[in-house]
């Protein structure tokens, strides 16, 4: 389901509220001013700090992941290392 360009705009003010009362302005700004990959390096370090407890899945979320953790058992020639991946996705933002 696609969202109105209304709707859109909303969405956005809405999380920009949360991120100033939760996130001091500064270090909004601070981010702002980073590269993309800079932005993107971020993302990761902070990601990295959750752990599972952290990240509630849903049924559906986890039925989904099963299924491809399954298909991953059977089909191992299939799948691409992490390492590999990553780098496909660097040369794609050069």
């Amino acid at each position: 389901m696609q969202s109105t360009p209304l709707g859109l705009v909303l969405e956005r003010y809405a999380l920009c509220v949360i991120l100033d009362t939760m996130i001091d302005e500064s270090l909004i700004a601070q981010v702002a001013k980073l590269s993309p990959a800079d932005r993107l390096e971020l993302i990761g370090a902070v990601w990295d700090t959750l752990s599972a407890e952290d990240l509630p899945l849903t049924d559906a979320e986890k039925a989904l992941l099963d299924a491809r953790l399954a298909d991953m058992e059977r089909n191992p020639d299939d799948q691409s290392p992490w390492p590999d991946v990553k780098a496909r996705l660097e040369r794609l933002l050069d």
